[in-house]
């Protein structure tokens, strides 16, 4: 086919996992989209693990989905960016992929997706960066979620400026822009990483940097705010280019993106990681859990949890700590994105509703109010000394320091 070819006319894709080959993605005539896993990765059991949806409760692999109209199976259709963030990419490649048809957009990006999945054409051949001799290669990963970002790496010939990649996989950083909607959020979110990392969790490598730093960046892409903007090294890709794979709990649960802040609670989590993982990592989920509730974080939904597979994809363990952001500043009157104990209310949350997390989860409660203690008395050690303070803007940082205060004495009364 030549470089003028169109997503919207590619039918079927093969879905890798890293060099196994997992199965095919078919879109019928009639505007249905079917997935089926290979025979060989049957006979193999399932792996490495594409997604623990895909595992039956009694063993082995469930059946095949049935087709979907219109729509992709729930597990690629969050590999995909949403709302803004899909609607620029969807400017961005607007001679080749249709508004709203997640096929199309999954062929001009898949192969570059979160984690270590690739999606390519059934000829092996990737849909090509261009449309036109003239035009300029696109940009062609997908990052899940919202908030206007892009993949970029540093460029050495140029000072070690920021500029998309040139192959696909290259990116080695999410760079997060500046929102007019919400002031001061890429320093908001670099501060409750700090925060993290203070704390003793696992977070990724962060910074803030200028948007002058930035070269070759798509107009559909610009939101024309001030402030920094927030660098974070992928964590899904190794120094080596290595990827590494990745599921969020919308994909665990088989649940689409529009589900992810009522699809499951917060034991329901808790639970999976106990089972799939570690009591380790279930606690380490609750200390991440306190964490938003102490600072006011409202968007620890499903998508903002993950499973990674660095141990040859048959054992996960849960992801670094990531889209951290106090949320009250701007929604004040919201609590969290999931339910707690049956309780979402930041101010509503006592003892007694961890105690009921902890029975849901089938978690030792005792360890959970450790835990939860514990990191409450870590905050409270930390935030008002923390020197990344400093970049957050004083009406933002006034308000998350309100809602600490009173959710450390509700934590630790």
């Amino acid at each position: 086919m030549t470089a003028t070819r169109a997503a919207e006319t590619i039918r079927s894709l093969d879905v890798w996992l890293n060099s196994t080959k997992v199965g095919t993605l078919v879109r019928t005539p009639g505007g249905f989209n079917a997935f089926s896993l290979t025979p060989a990765y049957r006979a193999s059991g399932g792996l490495p693990i594409l997604s623990l949806s895909l595992r039956a409760a009694a063993g082995g692999l469930r059946r095949d989905p049935r087709p979907k109209a219109g729509a992709l199976p729930p597990f690629f259709a969050n590999l995909l960016p949403e709302d803004r963030l899909r609607e620029a990419m969807e400017k961005h490649h607007g001679r080749r992929v249709r508004p709203g048809n997640d096929f199309d957009l999954l062929a001009a990006l898949g192969a570059d997706l979160p984690g270590a999945v690739r999606v390519l054409p059934t000829t092996g051949e990737p849909v090509p960066a261009t449309v036109a001799p003239q035009e300029r290669p696109k940009a062609r990963f997908s990052l899940a979620g919202a908030q206007m970002k892009l993949s970029v790496i540093r460029n050495a010939s140029h000072c070690g400026g920021l500029t998309l990649p040139l192959a696909d996989g290259e990116g080695r950083y999410i760079a997060k822009f500046p929102s007019t909607t919400f002031p001061g959020v890429s320093e908001n979110e670099f501060a409750n990483l700090a925060l993290a990392a203070a704390v003793g969790m696992d977070v990724p490598e962060r910074e803030l940097v200028d948007r002058d730093q930035f070269e070759g960046i798509p107009q559909a892409f610009e939101t024309l705010a001030e402030g920094s903007v927030l660098l974070v090294r992928r964590f899904d890709r190794g120094v080596a280019g290595q990827r590494f794979h990745i599921e969020d709990f919308a994909q665990v649960f088989g649940l689409y993106p529009t589900r992810k802040n009522d699809g499951a609670a917060y034991h329901d989590i808790a639970s999976v990681l106990n089972a799939a993982s570690s009591l380790s990592a279930a606690l380490d989920f609750v200390r991440r859990l306190t964490l938003a509730v102490v600072m006011g974080n409202g968007d620890m939904h499903l998508k903002n949890v993950s499973l990674i597979y660095t141990k040859g994809g048959d054992a996960p363990e849960l992801a670094p700590n990531y889209g951290l952001l106090s949320t009250v500043p701007y929604m004040p009157t919201a609590g969290l994105a999931l339910s707690l104990g049956g309780e979402r209310t930041f101010r509503a949350l006592t003892p007694s509703h961890w105690r009921l997390f902890a029975n849901r989860a089938r978690l030792p409660e005792a360890a959970v109010l450790q835990a939860v203690a514990e990191t409450a008395r870590r905050i409270d050690a930390h935030w008002w000394t923390l020197p990344e303070r400093a970049t957050v803007p004083a009406a933002v940082l006034t308000r998350i320091d309100a809602h600490v205060r009173t959710m450390l004495s509700y934590q630790t009364g």
